[in-house]
């Protein structure tokens, strides 16, 4: 299925370029974030990176080979005897007060195989897997997270887009108010005063629509950023009419920043036990080829030395205990950041419910708020152009009106995120609807 999605994501990214401004439904935005966003790439890369960490400790188990060559020349007499040695030209007559100066041309291949280090190569291992895990675990909480957002900015474009309209609509109505005050004035049952009022109103309706406006340009920019598309527009399609439902059984899913938590212990563990390897003993066998060239003796030997060797460090300065120290040091760190991560997750869970109870309730009270203001503007209205309210009566049911159409569209597009909150918290994604890895 991924070679699948990666093509789907390329026609997508190439509609983009060549079309502009594309409508992006949800669906298709969280499809798109989890491979383009920069956030879900610099994950993929931690993940290379903690392989590679891996493929390292890994290393340390495999034979070691290595080529090596010198050359020399010296009249050191030990060393000038032992290039005769290696180069089977020691000859009779052989003054060993007096030996000439001779030159070496060395080449080696050395293979060194380690045989125990004390639990440090395993330990190091282990830590490298649990960091590889840990990676991937961070990965997917960062998904989990990334989707999230897309949701957030996702329902925070279709709020501001509700602004404007609940704006401009105000603004409409001033006009038509602003029409009837107007005449009223012209056939002397209206003070100058109302007019004017009326007419301030209608300015500061514009402002708001302008304010709403640029509000919107900020919340499409915002969700452009999170899904890492580099375009200067960018338009959204309409959300579905219901909202996603919420399955919350009270009890949190696995969330993958607990998991990488885990691992991250685990890695912890690991490197105090490397850390100890320093007071134990380290063996390792070896052997090499050499070959030996004289240009002065125009001859040449070859020899091979093979063996073991058993190091021991009896006292490094109390290096090894300050790493031990370090290492129970991080320890006792990642304990404390588990341990922290778990309380904040319970909040963030309990904090998402409390704000998708409240933003429901709000939905309701809202839904009949609209429909008050909405009957009190006409009754108004009609009053108003019968000479029989005054214009300030008709500015405060117009503003009650715009006050519950924004209230309304905050509490739609707040009660979407709490959902989303929600499932986030619960280790789920924002839709029913699963999103492709």
């Amino acid at each position: 299925m991924k070679p699948a999605w990666g093509i789907f994501n390329l026609l997508l990214a190439l509609s983009w370029s060549r079309a502009g401004a594309v409508p992006w439904t949800l669906p298709q935005a969280l499809q798109f974030a989890i491979t383009n966003s920069p956030e879900a790439r610099i994950a993929q890369h931690r993940i290379a990176a903690a392989q590679a960490g891996l493929a390292q400790a890994q290393a340390a188990f495999s034979p070691q080979l290595q080529f090596q060559s010198g050359y020399l020349r010296t009249d050191n007499p030990m060393l000038a005897f032992g290039s005769l040695l290696n180069q089977r030209a020691l000859g009779p007559g052989l003054n060993f007060n007096d030996v000439p100066d001779q030159d070496d041309l060395n080449v080696k291949g050395l293979l060194t195989v380690p045989l125990y280090a004390g639990g440090g190569n395993v330990a190091g291992r282990a830590a490298a897997q649990a960091n590889v895990a840990a990676a991937r675990e961070t990965a997917a909480g960062i998904r989990n997270a990334l989707m999230f957002e897309v949701a957030r900015t996702y329902y925070t474009v279709i709020k501001a887009r509700e602004f404007i309209q609940a704006t401009e609509a105000s603004a409409r109505a001033y006009e038509s108010n602003l029409a009837i005050a107007a005449r009223r004035h012209e056939i002397g049952t209206l003070l100058r005063s109302e007019v004017l009022d009326v007419e301030v109103r209608l300015a500061q309706a514009r402002e708001a629509a302008a304010q709403a406006r640029n509000a919107h340009a900020l919340a499409r920019r915002a969700f452009q950023n999170v899904l890492g598309v580099e375009a200067e527009t960018i338009e959204i399609a309409d959300p579905p009419p219901a909202d996603p439902p919420v399955a919350d059984a009270g009890v949190p899913a696995q969330r993958p920043e607990l998991a990488a938590s885990a691992q991250r212990l685990r890695a912890a563990e690991a490197e105090w036990r490397r850390a100890a390897a320093g007071y134990h003993p380290r063996l390792s066998a070896f052997g090499s080829l050499d070959y030996d060239y004289g240009s002065r003796t125009e001859r040449d030997g070859r020899s091979y030395t093979a063996g073991v060797l058993l190091q021991w460090d009896l006292w490094d300065g109390a290096g090894t205990k300050a790493r031990r120290a370090e290492a129970r040091a991080g320890l006792a760190a990642a304990t404390e950041a588990d341990r922290k991560l778990r309380l904040d997750l319970a909040f963030e869970l309990e904090q998402a419910r409390l704000a998708l109870r409240e933003a429901t309730e709000r939905l309701d009270v809202t839904a009949k708020t609209i429909a008050q203001a909405t009957e009190s503007v006409e009754l108004t209205r009609a009053r108003f152009e019968q000479g029989l309210a005054l214009a300030t009566q008709l500015i405060d049911a117009e503003t009650a009106l715009v006050t519950a159409r924004v209230r309304r569209a905050e509490a739609e597009a707040d009660q979407r995120i709490a959902a989303a909150a929600v499932r986030k918290a619960l280790g789920r994604p924002p839709l029913e609807t699963p999103v492709p890895p």
